[in-house]
């Protein structure tokens, strides 16, 4: 039987699918921060809640790989909302990795631990 944290961990879990199913259901022309203001929710708040959801998931999808099992519960896609666009100066080097049609830039900033993320998603993709 799971202990009351790991219960309350994953009530909360579920909430924040909740949410972003919600935000992705929102009418085409409505912006995050317009949904954010109605749902009474800071968008930094709301990209905290999304990246969980993703990580959780994206956790899920690779202990059932290595498994070699594919259970996973639903969603197993999370879309992910457009960017606030911010206009921040480049101020280090950026590099590129071009796969496909796809085109990912990485600046020098970036967490170590969100580009391994990044070459075992694109790694599982070929």
């Amino acid at each position: 039987m799971k202990n009351s944290a790991a219960l309350k961990r994953q009530m909360r879990y579920q909430q924040w699918v909740e949410e972003v199913k919600d935000f992705n259901a929102r009418p085409k022309d409505m912006t995050v921060c317009e949904w954010c203001a109605i749902h009474n929710i800071k968008p930094p708040t709301f990209y905290d809640h999304l990246r969980r959801v993703q990580d959780y998931y994206a956790g899920q999808i690779q202990s059932s790989e290595t498994s070699n099992q594919m259970v996973v519960s639903e969603p197993a896609f999370v879309e992910l909302p457009a960017p606030v666009l911010t206009s921040k100066p480049v101020t280090h080097g950026v590099a590129s990795i071009i796969f496909g049609n796809a085109r990912i830039e990485i600046s020098e900033d970036i967490s170590e631990a969100f580009l391994l993320k990044l070459i075992g998603a694109i790694s599982h993709a070929q």
